[in-house]
């Protein structure tokens, strides 16, 4: 006759599966927090290294040539981008053009993206200002070549994907820019 076993023999296989439960939902939700800071702190990073750049090109004189000028001040913006804590193939330039009220040109580059477009408005016959329009993106999707993927992949559970980002075109673009009068 076999022996009564005790309530706490009988509950010993209880505890592992809860823990495997609790261990799923838990590993779930610290994958979540991961994996939406990542991309949350590039867009602050962008906005800031942008805005870091943009305040870099007002100390060039805008009374130099119009032919010397924009190639200075890309240098400007470029030496801040390179001078970040961002590794290289983690940002990208060539953004669209901001808006189509001003004539906006690509700031020159020398072998590098392009991180901003400058536009001269006409102030009087012999008076000039400058706009700039300082930008930074990464394309962050979940195939494609390594410097266009999300850093962290994409987690597909029950039809979700962690992180769900919002897309433009089919493509989940990061990005943060600045524009400024100079």
């Amino acid at each position: 006759m076999p022996a009564l076993r005790t309530s706490r023999e009988r509950q010993q296989g209880a505890t592992a599966i809860e823990f495997a439960a609790l261990f799923g939902l838990f590993f779930l939700m610290l994958y979540a927090i991961i994996a939406y800071s990542i991309p949350l702190l590039l867009t602050l990073t962008f906005k800031q290294v942008s805005a870091d750049a943009a305040r870099a090109a007002i100390k060039v004189d805008p009374a130099l040539e119009a032919s010397v000028y924009p190639q200075i001040v890309s240098r400007e913006v470029s030496q801040v981008v390179a001078q970040s804590w961002l590794p290289a193939h983690w940002v990208d330039g060539n953004c669209p053009e901001p808006d189509s009220e001003h004539s906006w040109v690509a700031l020159p580059v020398d072998g590098q993206a392009s991180y901003g477009y400058l536009a001269a408005e006409n102030l009087g016959p012999t008076r000039v200002r400058y706009l700039l329009h300082v930008c930074l993106q990464r394309p962050y999707n979940r195939t494609g070549p390594d410097h266009e993927r999300a850093i962290i992949p994409v987690l597909e559970l029950f039809g979700v994907s962690l992180p769900l980002l919002p897309n433009e075109d089919g493509n989940v673009v990061i990005r943060g820019q600045t524009t400024i009068r100079l």
